[in-house]
């Protein structure tokens, strides 16, 4: 595979490399989604996912970067939610994988299922015992990977534009 994982890290330093990763994972969400109303500049969509991130790892997330020679090749964003759930039966806490991309070119080669397990691996370790991932409508690709990793639908995310 070639490519080498990063600890996780919450140094926000390190975001500013993950900034193309990002855009070419919105710009494939504004192909692919069945839900049209997404943010069509991306550098503004990075900026803000950007400023989010830095709030997720005040509160204790962290990232880890699947590198190869040539840089970033992918990363899993983790925020944790640590203690019991009211809804789902989560004892040690809830981790949710915020973001999980993978360059177009690296797609198919293990680099998700790499991230994946790290990014398990990171919740395991800080006492979650539920993973969550969203996946965006229409991503049929991505659904298929995380349900072929063993994930299932628990619940629906709906979103409503109001004032139109």
């Amino acid at each position: 595979m070639g490519i080498r994982l990063t600890e996780p890290s919450s140094d926000p330093a390190g975001l500013d490399d993950l900034a193309p990763l990002w855009m070419e994972l919105h710009a494939h969400h504004r192909e692919v989604a069945s839900y049209s109303d997404l943010v069509e500049d991306l550098d503004a969509s990075w900026q803000r996912r950007r400023s989010w991130y830095r709030r997720l790892l005040d509160e204790g997330a962290a990232y880890i970067v699947a590198r190869n020679d040539d840089g970033p090749a992918g990363y899993a964003m983790v925020s944790l939610a640590l203690g019991p759930d009211d809804t789902f039966a989560a004892r040690g806490g809830i981790a949710e994988v915020v973001t999980l991309v993978v360059a177009r070119r690296h797609r198919g080669s293990g680099v998700g299922r790499a991230l994946l397990g790290a990014a398990e691996a990171l919740a395991t370790g800080r006492g979650a015992d539920v993973v969550r991932i969203a996946v965006m409508a229409g991503n049929a690709r991505a659904e298929g990977f995380y349900e072929s990793q063993g994930y299932a639908v628990a619940e629906h995310l709906l979103y409503r534009r109001l004032g139109r």
